[in-house]
């Protein structure tokens, strides 16, 4: 878990690499507490964004340890007004209700940026925190529709945010209105643990079974989709850094492994051949355990910041 450094005229790990913003509107109202632009703003995460320790220590960022398996598996989670999952175990709940509690001494506000509801109750966690506290701190809760470095890298671009002197309500806006600019595709070895985990239907997981197919998927509005078929490794690499070249403009790009690191080397050098980008865009780094438990051992993918050019 984590990011390995490499030596000098190789693509490096460089975690000034990371930053972005995300989305969803969870109604929150910070402007009522009367926020100064300066205000000691905290940004909070939850463990799927796999920020390495570096990352977290850099951005000043706080990590509540909520890993996917500590929320209801997807099809036996109850629904919202949409249809989606967002039940949390009060036990969440509880945790972020604490992280906030102790923030709030030395905060005027913050800004958590959490796993797409889609994938899981987290957000629906922090949001029944903050209803807790609603008399304490201002809190804004952003649904980063994504996962692993896609959350990740929205969290990273919270905090340079915060050192720009935006409040609360200003970062929650623009991570809400840049969700477009962030995206994930990853191959899988099976597409067994999704299925144990509710997040594909079982018969999709038994015909790729069957064709023998190394899937790739991607996050989509939140929610994991189907994106090409491949059967070979090989393959599957070409087609992830084919997704990265196809991309009007890219930012930052993070190649991203469960077990293989060789793996994950070999489909850096082939995005960088194959697009050009500088060694200070291009980084490497191991999916955390939240995330691994449910795309399995062998996942390889891609995180992918694409230039804003509006």
């Amino acid at each position: 878990m984590g990011a390995r450094e490499f030596g000098p005229g190789k693509h490096s790990r460089d975690q000034k690499a990371y930053h972005i913003p995300g989305n969803a509107d969870n109604g929150a109202d910070s402007s009522r507490f009367g926020l100064l632009c300066m205000a000691h703003i905290a940004i909070v995460t939850d463990s799927s964004a796999d920020l390495t320790p570096e990352m977290r220590a850099g951005g000043r960022i706080t990590v509540v340890p909520a890993p996917l398996a500590a929320v209801p598996a997807r099809a036996a989670m109850p629904r919202n007004g949409e249809g989606q999952p967002n039940a949390a175990r009060p036990a969440l709940v509880d945790t972020f209700a604490a992280t906030f509690t102790e923030l709030a001494s030395d905060h005027d506000a913050i800004v958590a940026v959490l796993l797409s509801s889609r994938l899981g109750g987290i957000v629906d966690a922090a949001l029944q925190a903050r209803k807790r506290l609603a008399n304490v701190v201002p809190i804004e809760v952003v649904d980063s529709r994504s996962a692993s470095l896609g959350l990740g890298f929205q969290v990273m671009h919270g905090a340079e945010l915060v050192q720009q002197g935006l409040s609360a309500v200003e970062i929650a806006a623009v991570l809400r209105a840049a969700i477009h600019r962030y995206h994930v595709v990853f191959s899988v070895e099976s597409l067994e643990h999704l299925r144990e985990n509710g997040q594909i239907g079982r018969s999709a997981a038994m015909i790729a079974e069957a064709l023998q197919l190394k899937p790739l998927l991607r996050i989509d509005e939140g929610q994991i989709i189907p994106h090409e078929r491949a059967r070979t490794l090989h393959r599957a690499i070409n087609q992830l850094a084919d997704f990265v070249c196809e991309l009007p403009a890219v930012e930052r790009c993070a190649v991203l492994y469960a077990t293989n690191e060789t793996d994950g080397d070999r489909l850096l050098r082939t995005i960088a051949g194959v697009t050009g980008l500088p060694s200070h865009r291009l980084a490497v780094h191991q999916i955390g355990p939240a995330v691994a438990a449910q795309v399995g051992p062998g996942a390889l993918g891609v995180a992918v910041v694409e230039t804003d050019i509006a």
